[in-house]
């Protein structure tokens, strides 16, 4: 029989949860930027074998609140760490770790589940400066292993995964093994455009951005899909056009290449870009994206 459950991933912004995700189910479920707040919700990463199947739930990057999307994502982290088998806490190695990261710890350790703690980009941190920062971890009583790793090439990963099993408390199937992820294929086009989106802009842009698909429909062997990028300010939509097109045009061949393996087909790939003032504040728009009926 087959040991089974959930194990919520939980961290700073870029500290490398996505990526560690990506690397323990072999397979990109969960999108990865240099920028902030480029998850934004609950991803699930499915991985079964021989004698488990260990649901792995993505989450976003700690924040302040600022707006109704962030009120958003702080529900998701809050409702990811309900009724796991663990809480893996990723930290990034090369920035350190601070005061900020140790409380977060210690607030997920009171929640009752076993903390176990991901200290990740350690092939491009010297030895030197690591070891003094894991010295931190030591005092903390609900931290029960520590694992250095590096998900990007994949140093420690399947160490990690293996420990994890012994946390699992459950015996009931939660998906089909051949299962991955429980997001649809709909969700996971709207990520890559928005990946790639925050890829190709800079700074001002990446946290206004969202990205609806308007249509998905399969003919004679190829995807039609028809996508709108949403900015919240006028200023954005030329910068993310670029001149004559470029940028939007980019964006989309690269979008297109990597929903095409998705997919599994060839793809026709439309972009939009429309304004919409303060649309993290809108409920009927956070509502259409999808932002506010899940996670709650």
């Amino acid at each position: 029989m087959r040991k089974t459950g959930f194990i919520a991933i939980v961290g700073l912004a870029n500290a490398g949860k996505s990526t560690l995700l990506n690397s323990f189910v072999r397979q990109k479920v969960s999108i990865v930027s240099p920028k902030p707040q480029t998850t934004r919700e609950q991803i699930l990463g499915v991985w079964t074998d021989d004698d488990s199947q260990m649901v792995f739930v993505d989450t976003p990057g700690f924040l302040h609140s600022k707006n109704a999307l962030n009120d958003y994502m702080l529900r998701s982290i809050d409702s990811a760490v309900s009724d796991v088998d663990c809480i893996l806490v990723v930290i990034d190695g090369h920035d350190g770790i601070d005061g900020d990261e140790l409380a977060q710890i210690d607030k997920y350790g009171k929640r009752g589940a076993p903390v176990v703690v991901a200290v990740t980009k350690t092939d491009i941190t010297q030895p030197a400066n690591l070891v003094p920062e894991l010295a931190k971890l030591n005092g903390i009583e609900c931290v029960r292993e520590v694992y250095c790793v590096s998900a990007k090439r994949n140093r420690g990963v399947e160490e990690l995964k293996q420990a994890l099993k012994k946390y699992l408390t459950g015996n009931e199937m939660y998906f089909e093994e051949d299962d991955v992820t429980n997001r649809s294929q709909r969700f996971a086009v709207g990520e890559i455009i928005r990946e790639k989106v925050l890829l190709a802009c800079e700074k001002e842009i990446p946290h206004g951005v969202g990205v609806a698909v308007n249509e998905m429909r399969f003919e004679n062997g190829v995807w039609d899909i028809d996508a709108t990028v949403l900015v919240e300010k006028a200023s954005h939509k030329p910068i993310l056009l670029g001149k004559h097109g470029a940028m939007i045009k980019g964006i989309g061949t690269h979008a297109r290449e990597s929903i095409e393996k998705l997919l599994e087909a060839r793809v026709f790939l439309t972009l939009w870009v429309k304004v919409k003032e303060d649309w993290r504040n809108n409920p009927s728009v956070l509502n259409e994206l999808g932002y506010t009926n899940r996670g709650k």
